[in-house]
């Protein structure tokens, strides 16, 4: 019997390391030995074991090609991956996928890409993991519409052509950064118990395709099955045993705005596709296909154990520090610096509208400063047309004022009081 080894690395996505606990406690409740490591080179190798890279191509990125490159460790080496064919990130694994031992992925599309690629992969299917279900501890919705997912400008554009729609629902859109890992909970990511807690307290969530591949977003549906979230999934292939109608909503990309006001309108419908969804999940739980990963792996036992693994080599995260780094509150805009350097883009009697310059919007000023509800100071999204008329969202993080200071474009417009907006001005012109 094999004692498979997942090997992380200490600066990888967060969500690879909640699959690795997830798919860890699948195979321990089928009485399979199982290990996490972040120290590779620290660890001493036992003749039955055999690893994991959960995905190939961030670790290899992170900590070096050592994995792909000894062909007694490749050979002991399966690759998981949750990446959606024809992105980047995937061709990257197909690639090192015919390097390594065996490829493993959660999406019967994907695998059917990695064959065509001439990579002989297999099957899991994602199923119920109990440290995962917040179904019967739902604390009441508190968000009427979430989107989570990465700024890919198909789903930007879908977004920003639904914007009405979504205002009028009050949508909360958590827009990821995936140009260098999400580590943890931040302003525009959640991960662990914060996504499952948002998504037990979310209506719906809305999920849109990276391109125009009808790839169903496994995992993430999933995850919010087990938290009792009704999806309204873009149309789809190979969702089974999930079924469009029963388990989740369908939309057509030009028609998310139009199917939000009409789900909605129902929220009865909403909580009996949760339900049925949540029940599908509860039927298929991942120590029933954990199997596959156990199958494939003992297969790996014929290559001959390596005698020791390749060292990590990265000593610091990738990115930036997404931490505010002065406390709320005690941020000042410099004197005579352009702050409010923007484009007005129109007024109401007393209220003023501004944008950062550049920026088209959809709807006129009046509109916007009659959804602003009369309130002193607030924001509204920023939604418009770039400069080919493609629709766009612009802004990766929640507003807050401190994001000014290190060059972060608003993506918002501001409803302002115009009396504020002029004695904001004079103490910009004063002295020292």
């Amino acid at each position: 019997m094999p004692r498979i080894v997942f090997v992380l690395s200490p600066y990888q996505n967060a969500f690879f390391v909640e699959l690795a606990d997830a798919l860890t406690a699948a195979l321990v409740g089928v009485g399979v030995e199982t290990l996490t490591i972040t120290e590779p080179g620290e660890h001493s190798v036992d003749d039955d074991d055999v690893f994991v890279l959960l995905p190939p191509h961030e670790y290899i990125a992170l900590e070096g090609a050592g994995f792909v490159d000894d062909p007694a460790v490749a050979a002991r080496t399966i690759g998981m991956s949750a990446e959606q064919p024809h992105q980047s990130f995937f061709e990257r694994n197909a690639a090192l996928g015919g390097r390594l031992g065996a490829v493993i992925d959660f999406s019967a599309l994907a695998v059917d890409a990695y064959r065509s690629a001439g990579v002989e992969a297999r099957h899991l299917p994602f199923g119920y993991v109990p440290a995962w279900d917040r179904f019967a501890a739902r604390p009441g919705i508190g968000t009427e519409v979430l989107y989570l997912g990465n700024k890919q400008p198909r789903r930007l554009g879908a977004l920003a052509s639904a914007a009405d729609a979504l205002v009028r629902h009050d949508a909360r859109l958590l827009i990821s950064d995936n140009d260098e890992p999400n580590r943890s909970t931040s302003p525009s990511f959640v991960a662990g118990d914060d996504k499952r807690d948002l998504l037990a307290s979310t209506r719906l969530l809305v999920n849109i395709h990276q391109s125009d591949e009808p790839y169903f977003e496994w995992l993430r549906f999933v995850e919010a099955a087990h938290c009792g979230t009704a999806v309204l999934a873009e149309r789809s292939t190979a969702t089974e045993p999930f079924v469009e109608g029963r388990h989740f909503l369908g939309f057509r990309i030009d028609e998310l705005g139009a199917r939000l006001d009409q789900v909605l309108r129902d929220p009865a419908r909403l909580d009996e596709i949760a339900a049925a969804a949540y029940e599908e999940v509860r039927s298929n739980p991942l120590s029933d296909s954990i199997g596959v990963l156990v199958e494939v792996a003992r297969g790996r036992l014929a290559a001959p154990p390596p005698r020791r693994l390749p060292v990590r080599t990265r000593t610091q995260p990738i990115g930036r520090d997404r931490t505010d780094p002065t406390p709320t509150g005690s941020w000042r805009p410099p004197r005579r610096r352009a702050v409010l350097d923007a484009a007005r883009l129109g007024r109401r009697d007393r209220w003023i509208v501004i944008a950062p310059a550049g920026t088209s919007l959809a709807n006129p000023a009046d509109r916007i400063v009659a959804a602003a509800g009369g309130r002193l100071f607030t924001n509204v999204l920023a939604h418009g047309l770039d400069a080919s008329g493609t629709p766009m969202l612009e802004g990766l993080w929640p507003w807050q004022p401190w994001r000014l200071a290190h060059g972060q474009h608003l993506g918002r417009v501001l409803v302002v009081d115009r009396a504020l907006r002029d004695a904001a001005l004079a103490w910009l012109r004063e002295p020292g």
